[in-house]
């Protein structure tokens, strides 16, 4: 996701995760709705292989959408090729934030 982020102009304000490939502390996310609040992002994004709980979580408490995006090739449906993969990843985004 970091070159797509890049690409597209956006920043990344905090992580779902503390550390890759570990699941969400309740510390961690309290830390992440508090940054929120100070701070807010137009929108939470987490992968098909992460539990959408802690989005959900944050999304709740900060009133900041969230939207699960494919990671690759093949992540959902409409991402069968990489033209449909950012296809799929700018419809899903664009409709947050509406």
């Amino acid at each position: 996701m970091s070159y797509f982020i890049n690409w597209a102009g956006m920043r990344e304000a905090g992580s779902l995760e503390p550390k890759p490939g570990l699941p969400p502390t309740p510390a961690h996310l309290a830390d992440l709705v508090e940054r929120m609040k100070r701070d807010p992002a137009k929108v939470i994004v987490y992968s098909p292989y992460n539990s959408p709980r802690a989005a959900e979580f944050l999304s709740e408490r900060t009133k900041i959408p969230s939207v699960m995006l494919p990671f690759t090739v093949g992540g959902t449906e409409r991402a069968k090729d990489l033209f449909g993969l950012f296809d799929d990843t700018i419809a899903r985004l664009l409709a947050t934030v509406k």
